[in-house]
């Protein structure tokens, strides 16, 4: 099987899981997602930064590995992975990661704040799509300024973060999609007919 390799990059709550999964579920057959924040490293793993733990810097996520799992889809065989999306495990704020199979389907989506920031991983993509929005609107969407500790991880640190190692990765985007000025369902029409137009939507 040829393999069609999509990343999917751009800041919290700015809709990647959302279009990812919604792609998945209009095409299950064809159609496969990883899920970048299970490569996040344990805890004990991740850097500190302004005295918290620095989920959103490079070093707390495992590329190396998301690196090697891509390539065995990409050789058609399947990979076991410890989820932590919702979207797949419900249960994740109450009982942790759980066993998930990712399958070798015909198009590989990775969807991901960082996704284009590790060359390797970056040159396995035939398509990278970017997800425009400004972090605090994204963060609104995802209800994520709110009062305590979490806002000041977001001023501290997710801003910055964002600031230095997520948005330079737009420039290297083929499909730079403003989600401010296009609801979810204008961006799923606008990836869709991008797509058909690459051919890559037939089995």
């Amino acid at each position: 099987m040829t393999h069609f390799i999509i990343g999917i990059a751009g800041g919290s709550g700015c809709g990647k899981s959302t279009l990812a999964y919604g792609l998945k579920d209009e095409y299950p057959d064809l159609i496969e997602v990883v899920h970048f924040d299970d490569y996040q490293k344990e805890e004990v793993d991740v850097p500190f930064f302004e005295n918290m733990r620095n989920w959103d810097h490079p070093n707390s996520i495992n590329f190396k590995q998301l690196c090697q799992d891509l390539i065995q889809l990409i050789n058609n065989e399947s990979v076991e992975v410890m989820t932590k999306s919702t979207i797949l495990n419900s249960d994740y704020e109450e009982k942790g990661r759980t066993k998930h199979i990712l399958r070798p389907k015909k198009i590989i989506i990775v969807e991901g704040y960082m996704a284009f920031y590790d060359r390797k991983i970056q040159e396995l993509f035939d398509l990278k799509i970017f997800l425009d929005c400004p972090i605090i609107e994204s963060m609104k969407r995802r209800n994520k300024i709110i009062c305590g500790e979490d806002n000041e991880y977001n001023i501290k640190t997710l801003i910055p973060m964002h600031t230095k190692y997520v948005i330079p990765t737009k420039d290297m985007a083929n499909l730079l999609i403003d989600v401010v000025k296009n609801n979810k369902d204008e961006v799923f029409n606008i990836v869709c007919k991008k797509l058909s137009e690459l051919k890559v939507l037939s089995v």
